[in-house]
């Protein structure tokens, strides 16, 4: 059972968190990415959420400024995230999100469709350990990434890619 909150407080553990997101569908040489691919990764974030029907938790053109820089974004962004959790299930996190994106299925799909973009999910798992002070050895527990057939049936209706990123930290 996740437990909200991410922190670790001095102890082993896995924190977990999944978003939805929507970029251009589209074939680029990079990166590093030529200006051309640049532009044809491009999108209008506020027409996202409208077609959807979702307020993202993030959303940012190409070209805005990036808060507090000078800088300007080199790419559009447009995400739902729900709030990381404590859990080493990484089914249980992606069904939550599941749970709060299945209601805009018809808007993700007329995003998708309209304006030339592929949805996909992204679990960010970040795991901590700690080491044996008596061998050196490492100890870290890992999550555990297993989809049964009804989650994939439902990522699936949605039309949703998968993918992870992981991270291991030893604590100090």
């Amino acid at each position: 059972m996740a437990e909200a909150g991410g922190g670790t407080e001095g102890a082993a553990g896995c924190v977990q968190r999944a978003y939805l997101y929507l970029v251009r569908d589209v074939e680029v040489s990079g990166p590093p990415f030529a200006s051309s691919d640049l532009a044809a990764m491009a999108f209008d974030p506020d027409e996202v959420t409208r077609l959807t029907g979702l307020q993202p938790t993030e959303s940012s053109r190409s070209g805005d400024r990036v808060s507090g820089t000078s800088r300007l974004r080199r790419f559009s962004q447009w995400t739902y995230e729900l709030p990381e959790v404590r859990s080493y299930d990484t089914e249980e996190v992606v069904l939550a999100l599941l749970g709060a994106i299945e209601p805009y299925a018809e808007g993700i799909h007329a995003a998708c469709r309209t304006l030339g973009m592929r949805a996909g999910v992204m679990v960010v798992i970040t795991m901590y350990g700690d080491r044996d002070t008596d061998d050196g050895g490492l100890d870290v527990s890992t999550a555990s990434i297993a989809y049964g057939a009804q989650t994939l049936r439902r990522l699936t209706l949605l039309g949703l890619s998968v993918e992870h990123d992981q991270y291991v930290f030893l604590l100090d």
